[in-house]
């Protein structure tokens, strides 16, 4: 064969997918793993155009020069030992690119080490799972131009087309940009998946609804504004039954994983100072959901006291998803654009958005919308024109996070995007008293509305 245009190096689930995605796209591609087992157990018989190398020089020796990389093993240290392996193999001129869920500060020092050996090093956030990656992921990459120019025609040939045509794969700015963008879609996907929890736990626990019920609630939705992958897959997960014809939602446990990508999005947005109560929620509910033992005892002895109110009406709770998840898009939208202008990355919100309209786990109709409103440059979504009445969903979000406080039924991420939506109207918030405590204690000083500059007061006399 005729050596390759692309080397994957990494056979588990994903590389597997994305090898065959490019196998199938007529690039001839050279694949390499360590584990002897993902290696034997990779198969395309349907297509001649890829060999599997049993060692680095060879993988290596086999790409066409200049040649491209594409890495994806486990983010971390085991990067930085492939580099170690494959630096003395790469020439200057050639591409690494790696697609793995890598912290966005380290594909920025990755990016400095290979640039010494003339190496140019691409930092991906590859979005789908398993069915995106062999049928057509999202991309979102930074690191390197020159990297991005030598592999993006290879990139976009495989990548997800968006409703207009366009490939879901862009550069979005150098260093470790496109990590950050992919770790800002993960925490946007943390929240909406909560958001949508929380709406399943209402209609199961302070409306008594079957899981069969509600997930013919949401099929009714799918046809209108919530239209995604994601209510998608939820009414699939509700409907799925059991080997006894129960619901297997039923039957799983209420202790829900995660892998790092939430958590670092919460820290930056400390760092930034950008306020993302939905992400907050969503992935502190995760780490309060394994103290399943303090739950249970406190369900039998905590006072728990339900109060009369109105049940929310499903167009309500429609409403009341549908803004939440504006919410948690402007969230993530807020903490990108912070970070590229600390950081002078010049990223494209509106480009950005776009690549996340189909391939991704939150592709959604609505980032249509969104991408239109970013583009003529409004970054708040909630004063976006074309997302409907904001005041029918408004109501139904307040209904619906009052219902949940009364029934004592615990909605964190919905009752965080009401919680957003207010203090986005709050023209004078009450932390006035606060910058008063804090000169009171501490002598920290204040601002007045009245004049300029900072004040203190002898507030014991």
């Amino acid at each position: 064969m005729e050596q390759c245009a692309i080397g994957v190096y990494g056979l588990g689930v994903m590389g597997k997918s994305l090898a065959m995605n490019f196998i199938r796209h007529g690039f001839p591609t050279s694949l390499y793993s360590k584990s002897e087992p993902e290696r034997n157990s990779f198969s395309c018989p349907e297509q001649e155009n890829w060999t599997l190398c049993q060692d680095e020089a060879t993988f290596v020796a086999s790409l066409k020069r200049p040649r491209i990389v594409f890495l994806m093993i486990t983010a971390g240290k085991p990067v930085d030992s492939v580099l170690d392996a494959l630096l003395p193999l790469l020439e200057e001129g050639d591409t690494v690119i790696d697609g793995g869920n890598s912290y966005f500060e380290d594909t920025k020092r990755r990016c400095a080490r290979t640039e010494r050996s003339g190496v140019a090093f691409l930092g991906l956030g590859v979005s789908g799972g398993e069915k995106g990656a062999l049928e057509g992921p999202c991309m979102m990459a930074g690191g390197s131009i020159a990297g991005w120019k030598a592999s993006s025609t290879l990139l976009q040939a495989i990548a997800a087309k968006a409703p207009d045509g366009a490939p879901c794969c862009a550069y979005v700015g150098p260093e470790g940009a496109g990590h950050y963008v992919k770790m800002v879609h993960n925490g946007i996907e943390y929240a909406i998946m909560q958001q949508l929890a929380d709406l399943y736990g209402l209609m199961r626990d302070g409306m008594g609804m079957s899981a069969g019920t509600i997930a013919d609630v949401f099929r009714s939705w799918q046809k209108g504004v919530l239209n995604s992958y994601l209510v998608d897959i939820t009414i699939r997960v509700l409907e799925k039954q059991d080997a006894d014809g129960g619901p297997l939602i039923d039957r799983i446990l209420d202790v829900a994983r995660q892998k790092g990508t939430g958590c670092w999005s919460v820290l930056e947005a400390a760092r930034r100072g950008v306020y993302v109560p939905c992400i907050d929620e969503a992935l502190f509910t995760r780490y309060h959901s394994e103290q399943r033992a303090m739950r249970t005892r406190g369900a039998a002895v905590l006072p728990h006291t339900p109060v009369a109110c109105p049940v929310p009406t499903v167009l309500q709770l429609q409403n009341a998803l549908y803004l939440a998840i504006i919410c948690s898009y402007s969230q993530g939208i807020a903490l990108i654009g912070k970070a590229s202008e600390e950081f002078h990355w010049d990223i494209d919100l509106a480009l950005a958005v776009s690549l996340w309209r189909n391939g991704c786990i939150i592709r959604s109709d609505l980032l249509g919308v969104i991408t239109a409103s970013l583009r003529h440059g409004e970054r708040q979504l909630l004063f976006t024109e074309g997302l409907g009445d904001l005041r029918v969903m408004e109501a139904g979000l307040r209904a619906v996070s009052i219902y949940a406080v009364a029934t004592g039924t615990a909605a964190p991420a919905l009752s965080a995007a009401m919680l957003y939506y207010d203090q986005c109207c709050s023209a004078r918030m009450n932390v006035n008293l606060v910058q008063g405590l804090r000169d009171c204690f501490g002598a920290h000083t204040y601002e007045r509305l009245d004049r300029a500059g900072s004040f203190h007061t002898a507030w014991e006399d």
